[in-house]
Order: C-alpha cells, then structure tokens, then sequence
C-alpha cells in the first residue's frame, strides 16, 4: 500500500514568520487552457531543506541526486510533549536506526495545522539532533513546523543537521497511517529545482513488499 504524507498546497499554509505567503492564481491562459500563477517560497507545504538552506557555502537541492530522497526510514514516536518543549534523545531508545536510513518523527502536531497552536510545536534538542548524527541517518522528517522552536527562533539543529549533511522534511502529515518503528519506504521528492536552499515536496510511503503496477 502507498501512504501520501503530503499537505496540500493551498493559499492558507501556515508558513514560518517572514517567509512567503503562498498564493495560487488559476484563469490565466487563452481559452480554453487555463493556467495558474504559484507564487510560493522554497520551504511552503512539505518541503525540504538543503545545507543551503543555512550555510551560504552550503549544497543546494540540485545538487543532491534522486535517489538521496529515497530509501527505507521508520517513524518514531514522539507524541505527547508540551507545546514548545524539546524532543530527547531518549525517543530513540527502542529503535532501530541503520546508516543511510531516514528517520520520520512523529510528535502528532499536524492536528493544529491551520492552528495558531501550530507554531507551538515541540522541536528536536540538540541532543536528539546530535544522536541523529552519530547514527548516520540521511534525512530526518518531522509533522511540525520546524525541527528547531519557532517561538524561540532557534537554529542549532539545522545547523548539526545541515552541517552533516543530513537533509531536514518538515510539515509531512497523515503519519497515523504508518506504524512506529515498522520500516517503509519514503519517498520525500523536491521539485527539480537548481541551486537552491529547498524546495516543495510530495512525501509517499509504502510497504517494503508493496508492487507497483498490475
């Protein structure tokens, strides 16, 4: 079975402070065709973000070949935190993380998007971050705003991250369809974009034994 994990992008995304508001213009075109007009930023909706992203002599997504935004991953359960409070390493305990495997968090915010809550997500401690590291993981996903506090403009885990060079999803959804610690396959695809800090994404998943096709 495949799993969408992707939030649509529509003109009400909540989007980080400062950052682009996005907004879809459709009724462009001659008739008949109709076109739409996207103005977005590179981190709207599900998204993902490049070492660019933070440090100026960082990679950009074009940099990064297809096969970087697949692979085998395992969600990890990190619900019930307080409303802007650190995630520890300790949600590791009872799982098993593989160099090269993308780890998918879940902290069950999704539920407040659209939510002025949302932005009160709790967000990865450096610890959590650090581990990450030390296990080799290529990607680390979250259902939240923002691997770091949003109130508290924080900026330490993707700087570990994006230093090492493992790349950050944030804002996935529908992750109460996947079960904790069970291994899927992710896909978390960018656009086909050059040398830029991120890009939109659609995030899948599906069974290791799932076929494709007839």
């Amino acid at each position: 079975m495949m799993y969408d994990l992707t939030h649509r992008l529509t003109d009400d995304v909540p989007t980080y402070p400062a950052d682009p508001h996005v907004r879809i213009i459709t009724g462009f075109g001659v008739r008949p065709w109709c076109v739409s007009a996207l103005h977005l930023g590179s981190h709207s909706g599900t998204h993902v973000d490049a070492p660019l992203h933070y440090m100026v002599a960082g990679r950009g997504i074009g940099a990064y070949a297809p096969d970087r935004f697949v692979g085998r991953g395992i969600v990890i359960d990190a619900r019930g935190y307080e409303p802007d409070a650190p995630v520890g390493p300790e949600i590791l305990t009872d799982y098993h993380l593989r160099p090269g495997m993308i780890a998918v968090i879940r902290t069950g915010w999704e539920i407040f998007w659209n939510d002025a809550r949302y932005f009160q997500h709790p967000y990865l401690s450096d610890g959590l971050a650090q581990a990450l590291v030390e296990r080799g993981i290529s990607l680390v996903a979250v259902d939240a705003l923002n691997v770091d506090s949003t109130p508290g403009s924080g900026e330490t885990v993707h700087a570990t991250l994006l230093g090492a060079d493992i790349l950050i999803a944030e804002n996935l959804c529908g992750l109460e369809q996947l079960d904790c610690g069970r291994e899927y396959v992710f896909a978390i695809l960018p656009l086909a974009l050059g040398d830029v800090d991120g890009a939109p994404v659609r995030a899948l998943a599906w069974d290791i034994d799932h076929r494709f096709g007839s």
